[in-house]
């Protein structure tokens, strides 16, 4: 294996690009892009990709967009076939979520895994209901994926305090280090998501979907 150092004491495994540059078959450069990616879907909703000063193209890879099913729109219950919709069509290898999603509207508004079969972090015991949460509702739909989820519930249309800015960047990444390709995800893809880029000095990349 072939490592490549980028900062003190940290070694990243070299991986070859998921992407064929200069290809002029659109169809063949976006299987190979997005190789799970089912091509009938809009799911995930707002992928962008992102480059960060610590890592090139070609060792790591990061990515935003919103939650599952935002494509059909802000509001309503998105049924267990469109999240895995969305989790197939969520970019690799080693795919790595950290998920922003906490509550709408500030620290007393509704959930926004209201939506979903399971749960989220900062959800009360009368809302979880016995569901499952996020990463085990992965772990029993997607098994083969081995998708870890990292949690930093926040809240829609506020600001991310400082310190936890630090920690989600931070857990970005470590998870980078450790070869994953990390997709951060808010509920529209856009705000939330975008503060996190700002704190990673993290530029979008031209080639990005949208």
């Amino acid at each position: 294996v072939c490592f490549t150092r980028r900062r003190p004491g940290v070694r990243v495994p070299h991986r070859p690009p998921t992407y064929i540059r200069n290809v002029k078959a659109p169809n063949l450069c976006f299987t190979i892009l997005f190789p799970h990616r089912p091509r009938s879907s809009m799911e995930p909703h707002r992928l962008r990709r992102w480059i960060t000063p610590e890592f090139s193209l070609d060792e790591a890879h990061f990515y935003t967009c919103a939650r599952p099913g935002r494509s059909k729109g802000r509001d309503g219950n998105v049924p267990d076939a469109v999240v895995s919709d969305w989790v197939r069509g969520l970019p690799g290898p080693d795919t790595a979520i950290v998920s922003l999603l906490g509550r709408k509207n500030g620290p007393e508004g509704p959930s926004e895994f209201s939506f979903y079969s399971f749960c989220g972090g900062l959800d009360e015991p009368t809302e979880r209901r016995n569901r499952l949460d996020f990463q085990e509702w992965l772990d029993q739909q997607h098994p083969a994926l081995k998708i870890p989820v990292r949690e930093h519930p926040t809240f829609d249309f506020s600001g991310i305090p400082g310190e936890a800015l630090d920690a989600i960047a931070r857990d970005v990444l470590d998870l980078m280090c450790m070869g994953h390709t990390v997709v951060v995800v808010d509920s529209g893809g856009q705000t939330r998501t975008n503060m996190v880029c700002k704190r990673l000095n993290a530029v979008e990349d031209s080639r990005s979907p949208r």
